[in-house]
């Protein structure tokens, strides 16, 4: 039979080393994408660093399903983004404005728990679903496509981003370019490398191991040109990502000065609304097929001597799960 883990104090005492395991990874794999995610919100990338161990290692613990996955909400870039302009008066804290209305949407999505109201995800139709997070896979590679090939936009809108993209071509920069191609090659071929080195880490930690060379070739460490077919191009510390070397001198507590405004709730009920939405449907997303396998192999393991058209069967949804070795 299978064995469903225990919940609690007592589930903790007993898969506490798988569960270590378990946020150690989540935290190596959700580093450099909450890196990205918070570059692409446009907030701190040391915001980023700090999601990435609190997600990973802390709350690992406190989670209350079997099947959660703690890590960064890229569905909250527009969102994030959108809030820090709305609550913007001038002053400079608004990302301090945003941190606050992030966390009364955190203690609403308590309250939403609470009441177990999760089950409004079932009214949502699928295809709105994919459309969703299409959209955020749009939007996030317009925002890091000019990151990849070293260049910018100034554009409001997603569309703008995208079609600026081609009016950069001609100033892309080889040397960072070469960069996010290597990369790149790393995330599709790692899975198909037969030497288990490279399986120790995952792709993503990979990436950033090989990215270090490159720095130091190409010196991004100092401001400078380099020379590539005639042309000069710029490299220099602009394109790393500045992390101080003491995180907790540049933490930035919210301030709830702004709680009485009505911008201040427009963004709290966006922020509520679309993690949620998003914490809500990714399960049944990204799970589906995963619980149709998980029902055919108890059917298996349930049986003393399992048929050989019982085994054809689970090899079949072995090879037709997202979930490959």
């Amino acid at each position: 039979m299978i064995k469903i883990p225990e919940t609690g104090i007592k589930g903790l005492k007993e898969n506490w080393r798988n569960d270590s395991i378990a946020s150690v990874s989540v935290a190596m794999v959700a580093m450099p994408l909450c890196l990205g995610i918070a570059l692409a919100s446009g907030v701190p990338p040391v915001a980023g660093l700090i999601s990435a161990i609190v997600g990973g290692l802390i709350t690992t613990f406190l989670r209350g399903s079997h099947i959660a996955i703690n890590g960064p909400a890229a569905a909250l870039i527009a969102a994030v983004l959108a809030t820090i302009t709305v609550l913007d008066d001038g002053s400079g804290n608004a990302f301090r404005y945003t941190l606050a209305a992030i966390v009364v949407s955190g203690a609403i999505q308590v309250i939403l728990g609470i009441f177990k109201l999760g089950r409004i995800a079932d009214i949502f139709p699928s295809s709105a679903i994919h459309g969703l997070l299409a959209a955020i896979g749009v939007i996030i590679f317009s925002k890091q496509l000019h990151v990849a090939i070293g260049t910018s936009s100034n554009a409001d809108t997603t569309i703008g981003v995208l079609t600026d993209v081609f009016k950069e071509i001609p100033n892309i920069n080889p040397f960072v370019a070469l960069i996010s191609l290597c990369g790149l090659a790393l995330l599709i071929f790692q899975s198909k490398i037969s030497y288990k080195l490279f399986h120790l880490l995952p792709a993503p930690v990979w990436v950033l191991a090989i990215s270090i060379p490159f720095v130091y070739i190409f010196n991004f460490l100092e401001p400078h040109q380099l020379n590539f077919f005639g042309k000069e191009y710029s490299i220099g510390p602009e394109y790393l990502v500045n992390i101080p070397s003491n995180p907790f001198e540049v933490i930035i507590y919210p301030d709830f000065s702004k709680i009485g405004t009505l911008p201040f709730w427009i963004a709290v009920i966006s922020l509520t609304l679309i993690a949620s939405i998003e914490i809500l449907v990714c399960p049944v997303v990204g799970f589906g097929n995963t619980l149709k396998l998980f029902t055919s192999l108890k059917s298996i393991v349930d049986v003393e001597k399992p048929r050989k058209t019982d085994l054809l069967k689970l090899d079949n949804s072995l090879r037709a799960s997202p979930l490959k070795p």
